[in-house]
């Protein structure tokens, strides 16, 4: 049964990158080889060594776990991973991503290299093996999904 009185259970979606239930989850460390924003698809650098977020022709492998609160005081710009830090990257789980256009429950996932933004259907978007969208939305707006990679 999906939860949907987030708030009841866990905080509000708030930010790409967040997880979106308590259900079991994996996720392993990688270094950042490049600035990595929460909630963004990310690839292995050439060497193995590290992340960047994915690029056009990349192959996906998870997606980075927002760590941080937010300093709306200072309207810091604290929403990302730096170069050298250590990146959760989400294998399986359900996590918030910002969607690109509209999507529907159950829709493959994909994702548009350009933007970062996950999508159901794109020319140029990379598909997201084993993922699929658990709401529906519209462009811009937080999106649950779910995935499952080794």
């Amino acid at each position: 049964m999906p939860i949907t009185n987030y708030d009841k259970y866990m905080p509000i979606a708030g930010k790409a990158g967040q997880l979106a239930n308590y259900q079991d989850y994996s996720a392993d460390s990688y270094a950042a080889a490049e600035v990595i924003p929460y909630g963004a698809a990310v690839q292995l650098t050439a060497d193995g060594e590290g992340i960047t977020p994915l690029k056009a022709g990349g192959t996906p492998i998870g997606i980075a776990l927002a760590q941080e609160i937010h300093d709306w005081v200072t309207n810091a710009d604290d929403q990302k991973y730096l170069v050298g830090q250590p990146v959760a990257v989400i294998k399986r789980g359900n996590i918030f991503v910002t969607a690109g256009g509209d999507v529907v429950t159950g829709n493959a996932v994909k994702v548009e290299p350009t933007t970062g933004k996950f999508v159901a259907t794109s020319e140029t978007a990379i598909a997201f093996p084993t993922a699929v969208f658990k709401a529906k939305a519209t462009a811009d707006s937080l999106v649950q999904i779910e995935i499952n990679l080794p």
